[in-house]
C-alpha cells in the first residue's frame, strides 16, 4: 500500500467488479494500478495507446491523492488541518466540489456524514495515529467531539477564486469517504477528453460505467459482505451510472474482544455497532454514490431506509443477524437488479 492505515481502512471496502464474457476479454483493454491505499481498474474496448492512457491515469490519481491525503504534509487537506481559525485557504474547483457535496449530504443525513471528524478517526486508530491498546476515555472522546461540526466550516466562491476557512482552531477534516468517488469521476473526465466513451472504472468499492447509446448495460457484481469467502451476493445492470458500496466487515480490528469498525458516528464519537453491514448506492455520479453509502451505513437500517425512500435513492442494504444475511432494496435500486439472494 502506498498510503497509511487511514486511507487503507477507509478505501478497502467491498470489492465490486465487472463480469465479462471470457470470449470477449481479448477484445478489451484492462488497465490497473494503485491509488489511495486501494486499487483502480479501467476496462475499455481495445485501445492501441494503452501505456499512454495508463500513465495519464496514474499521474492524475497521484495528483488527486496529493490533494486529498490527510498525511501528506503539502496536501490541501493537511494545509487546512494546520490552518488557524478565520484564515482563508485557496482551493481549486475539485476541492470545492468535494466539500460542497459533503456538506449537502451532511445536511440530509442529520450530520452522519461529517468530514470534520478527523480527530475522532485518529483516536480510534484509523488515521494518523496507531490503533489504541485501550478504549479512549469518555473525556477524550468528548474533547474530540467538540472539535467537529460542519458549522465551523465556510466555503467562499467569488470573482477572485475559491476559498475555505474554519472558525475553530484544531478542527481536522478527513475526505476518505469521498475519495474513491471523486477519483472515479475524475478518471471518467480524463477518458472522455481522450475520446474514449465506453468504459468501466473501479476505484476500491466504487464502480462507474459509461457506454455508448448502442451498447448494452454492463453487469456488475456485489460481493457477499464477509471477509471469510468471496462469492457474489447480487448482480445489477448499469449504463452511464455509478455504484459505490461501504461496509463494516473488512476494515476493523478487535480491542479487548470487541470489534471496532472504521465508521465513526459523529454524534457519539464511537464506532458503529448495529447490524447494517453493507450499503450500496447507485447514482449518476460516483462522488454522490460514494458520499451517500457511508452516511447511510452510519445511520443504521431503520433511519437509513426512511431516508432512502424520502430522497428516492437507489440503495441496497444488507444486514446480518447471527450468520444470516438479509437484503433490502429501494424501489429505484430494484430497477437495476438482475438477481440476488435473501431479498426482503
Amino acid at each position: 500500500m502506498i498510503l497509511n492505515i487511514m486511507f487503507s481502512t477507509f478505501f478497502l471496502f467491498l470489492m465490486l467488479f465487472t463480469i465479462l464474457d471470457k470470449n470477449e476479454e481479448k477484445k478489451f483493454t484492462k488497465l490497473k494500478g494503485k491509488t489511495m491505499g486501494t486499487y483502480w481498474q479501467v476496462s475499455t474496448p481495445y485501445i492501441p495507446n494503452k501505456l499512454y492512457i495508463k500513465n495519464l491515469i496514474q499521474k492524475n490519481l497521484n495528483e488527486d491523492e496529493a490533494l486529498l491525503s490527510s498525511w501528506k504534509k503539502n496536501s490541501l487537506v493537511s494545509k487546512f488541518n494546520k490552518l488557524k481559525k478565520n484564515k482563508l485557504l485557496v482551493i481549486n474547483e475539485n476541492f470545492f466540489k468535494i466539500i460542497s457535496t459533503a456538506l449537502k449530504i451532511n445536511k440530509k443525513t442529520h450530520g452522519k456524514l461529517d468530514i470534520t471528524i478527523g480527530n475522532l478517526i485518529n483516536i480510534w486508530g484509523f488515521g494518523e495515529q496507531k490503533k489504541p491498546y485501550r478504549y479512549p476515555s469518555i473525556n477524550k472522546i468528548k474533547k474530540n467531539i467538540a472539535l467537529t461540526g460542519i458549522q465551523h466550516l465556510k466555503l467562499i466562491s467569488n470573482s477572485t477564486g475559491n476559498y475555505i476557512k474554519k472558525n475553530l482552531d484544531g478542527i481536522k477534516i478527513n475526505l476518505s469517504t469521498l475519495g474513491e468517488g471523486f477519483a472515479a469521476d475524475h478518471l471518467s473526465s480524463i477518458l472522455k477528453k481522450e475520446g474514449i466513451e465506453n468504459y468501466t472504472i473501479s476505484v476500491g468499492g466504487t464502480v462507474l460505467v459509461k457506454t455508448e447509446r448502442k451498447e448494452n448495460p454492463k453487469i456488475i457484481a456485489i460481493q457477499k459482505p464477509t471477509d471469510k469467502i468471496k462469492s457474489i451476493h447480487l448482480l445489477v445492470r448499469l449504463k452511464n451510472k455509478s455504484i459505490s458500496t461501504a461496509g463494516t466487515y473488512r476494515n476493523y480490528y478487535y480491542l479487548k474482544g470487541k470489534k471496532i469498525s472504521h465508521l465513526i458516528d459523529p454524534k457519539t464519537g464511537m464506532p458503529v455497532t448495529h447490524n447494517l453491514i453493507s450499503v450500496s448506492v447507485i447514482s449518476s455520479t460516483a462522488l454522490e454514490a460514494d458520499g451517500w453509502d457511508s452516511a447511510l451505513l452510519i445511520l443504521g437500517f431503520k433511519k437509513a431506509k426512511m431516508l432512502a425512500l424520502r430522497e428516492n435513492l437507489a440503495t441496497c442494504f444488507i444486514t446480518k443477524k447471527n450468520n444470516t444475511f438479509s437484503t433490502w432494496m429501494s424501489p429505484h435500486f430494484k430497477k437495476f437488479l438482475i438477481s440476488s439472494k435473501n431479498v426482503n
